[in-house]
C-alpha cells in the first residue's frame, strides 16, 4: 500500500469519522499512447463504517479525478465472491468486462469492471 500511495501516478483519498479513518481509495494513472488510463487500485471502508455512503463518496471522488486527468475509461478488479462491492460497482453504472482465474491468490478470481466517464 505504502508504494502505491508514494507512487506520483497515483491519487489516495482517506475518508474520517472523528478523526478515525473510516475508508480510503487509491487510483492510479497510466499514460497510454491514445489516453490515460484510470485504475481503481482499492476502496475500503472499515466494518463499523459501512453502509454510510462512504464507498459511494470514495468512488465519486476517485472518478472525478479520472476526469480530471483526462482518462475516458475507469477500469478496476474485485474478487468475484466480494457481492457488497460489486453491487456498488454496479450501482455507479460499472460494467463486467471479464473475470480473471486466480487473480488474487489460488482459486480467488477476480471480476474486471469498466465504465466510461465524461
Amino acid at each position: 500500500m505504502r508504494s502505491l500511495i508514494r507512487d506520483p501516478a497515483s491519487a489516495t483519498w482517506v475518508a474520517e469519522e472523528d478523526e478515525q479513518m473510516a475508508g480510503f481509495a487509491i487510483i492510479f494513472w497510466a499514460q497510454c499512447p491514445e489516453q490515460p488510463l484510470a485504475y481503481i487500485q482499492t476502496i475500503e471502508v472499515a466494518p463499523a463504517q459501512r453502509k454510510r455512503g462512504i464507498a459511494s463518496e470514495l468512488l465519486r471522488r476517485v472518478e472525478a479525478s479520472a476526469r480530471s486527468a483526462g482518462a475516458h475509461v475507469i477500469w478496476l478488479h474485485v474478487a468475484e465472491t466480494n457481492a457488497p462491492a460489486i453491487s456498488l460497482y454496479r450501482a455507479h453504472g460499472y460494467i463486467e468486462q471479464g473475470r480473471e482465474e486466480n487473480y488474487y491468490a489460488e482459486g480467488i478470481p477476480a471480476l474486471l469492471y469498466a465504465k466510461p466517464i465524461e
